[in-house]
């Protein structure tokens, strides 16, 4: 069988010294890569806008200082593996190159014995890398597969993720909002740096600027040290603001100055300070509904509001349902340390009807409680949730005509066989079944009595 091939990395190499840069480039050459040349900055980010640089060898002799600000650039926007080559003069510059992001320096004159060790532990390293993000897509493709409305969802959600644009995630409680934040994230040209999630509507609004700026110690009481706040620990990431529907109108006019200058300070600081962080915002409020009604500030609206991604509830995707059951069985497994394998056809029935207005999260923890309770090694009807039963017929209510000569049905033959159907799902466990009948289990065995209902 003919294996596929990998495809060849590609190699930057930026250097101010032509002879240098040429007889590594041959080298490079030599050693399979697809190798690219910059005597410059400004040549190397012209290359790097057309072509997926993988590794970057950054010669910093006699390059200005100010340059070395590529380094955050090739490692968060582009996630390339970056190698400094230096002098010995310039091994504190090598050093806050590697502060900065950069995986190895090498010192010039370069020995090639020293340059293949680093180019196998980088290879090493963009194949698992590679690796990783094709499981992910195949994980996500398989867990939207049957969804036309999921599908669409995700492939935009790719397509926007290599961008630095603000994402709006729109959709009910429970959707998976945060969940398509973080694949767009993980999708994104800065993996690298922190996912920082901020739940807008639980923070109080005399906090919102501190939580978000952060605060120098003294600025207000119980200010007993400088901190840092949330946009600084999302630098080079993404700062995630869910339920950002919530903010009130003074912390809106907060975030919507950042979001404009891409400037902030600490509270009680005079001084401002930048950072570059992404923007992915989420509600599960209508946003247009709350700007026409003056709720919302419609500047605001239209800064998050860049890409908007809706994603509909569960209930208009059951297709999805299958999929998300295996994951959460296997995670729980492991969680609860429990074995469960099968699933009853009763208790698949039941999963499917079900419209679950908590969404996933309602799925998520339905399955929980399923598996806690679980015997055996599958879950049944028994183990789901009591609630799930609730004003549910058991037995779908059959045509009349075909089952009475005057064609109706009496209230007692209806009530009978709904009680045999609650009894036989139960596993005939009277106390399983009373309760999901609503009724005592005194009144259960009477019933069973009266309408001489067979036991098992």
């Amino acid at each position: 069988m003919n294996e596929q091939k990998k495809p060849d990395t590609v190699i930057l190499i930026i250097s101010s010294d032509q002879p240098f840069r040429s007889k590594l480039h041959d080298n490079l050459l030599l050693q399979g890569f697809s190798v690219f040349e910059a005597a410059s900055q400004a040549d190397a980010l012209a290359v790097i806008e057309k072509q997926p640089v993988e590794i970057v060898f950054l010669d910093i002799e006699r390059m200005p200082v100010i340059e070395m600000d590529i380094v955050n650039y090739l490692r968060t926007r582009r996630q390339a593996e970056i190698v400094v080559l230096t002098t010995i003069d310039e091994i504190e510059e090598a050093t806050n190159a590697l502060k900065n992001g950069a995986a190895f320096y090498l010192v010039k004159p370069i020995k090639f014995t020293d340059l293949k060790s680093v180019l196998d532990k980088l290879s090493v390293r963009i194949d698992r890398s590679r690796e990783v993000v094709a499981l992910e897509q195949r994980f996500l493709t398989d867990l939207m597969a049957g969804s036309p409305a999921m599908e669409k969802v995700l492939k935009f959600a790719m397509k926007i993720a290599p961008t630095a644009s603000t994402v709006l995630i729109s959709g009910e409680s429970g959707t998976g909002k945060e969940f398509f934040a973080r694949i767009i994230h993980r999708m994104s040209q800065r993996p690298d740096g922190r996912f920082v999630p901020m739940n807008c509507g639980a923070i109080q609004d005399t906090l919102f600027e501190s939580e978000l700026f952060g605060h120098r110690k003294g600025s207000f009481t119980g200010a007993d040290r400088d901190k840092a706040g949330l946009v600084e620990e999302a630098h080079l990431g993404t700062l995630f603001l869910d339920e950002v529907g919530e903010l009130s109108p003074s912390a809106q006019v907060k975030l919507l100055r950042f979001l404009q200058e891409r400037e902030f300070r600490r509270v009680g600081e005079t001084s401002s300070r930048t950072v570059d962080v992404r923007i992915i915002a989420a509600s599960n409020k209508d946003l247009t509904t709350l700007v026409e009604q003056k709720k919302f500030r419609e500047d605001l609206f239209y800064r998050l509001n860049v890409f908007n991604l809706h994603l509909p509830p569960l209930r208009e995707r059951k297709e999805t349902i299958p999929n998300l059951i295996r994951i959460f069985v296997h995670r729980d497994n492991e969680i609860f340390n429990k074995h469960v394998a099968t699933i009853s056809k009763n208790a698949e029935g039941i999963l499917a009807a079900y419209d679950y207005p908590g969404n996933v999260r309602e799925l998520e923890n339905i399955l929980e409680h399923a598996i806690v309770l679980a015997e055996g090694g599958e879950i049944t009807e028994r183990d789901l949730p009591e609630f799930m039963f609730r004003n549910r017929l058991l037995l779908s209510a059959p045509r009349a005509e075909a089952l009475s000569p005057a064609g109706v049905r009496t209230l007692a033959e209806i009530e009978r066989d709904h009680i045999a159907l609650a009894l036989k799902l139960t596993g005939f466990n009277y106390t399983d079944a009373s309760k999901k009948l609503g009724i005592s289990r005194s009144t259960l065995w009477r019933k069973i009595k009266e309408y001489k209902i067979e036991l098992k």
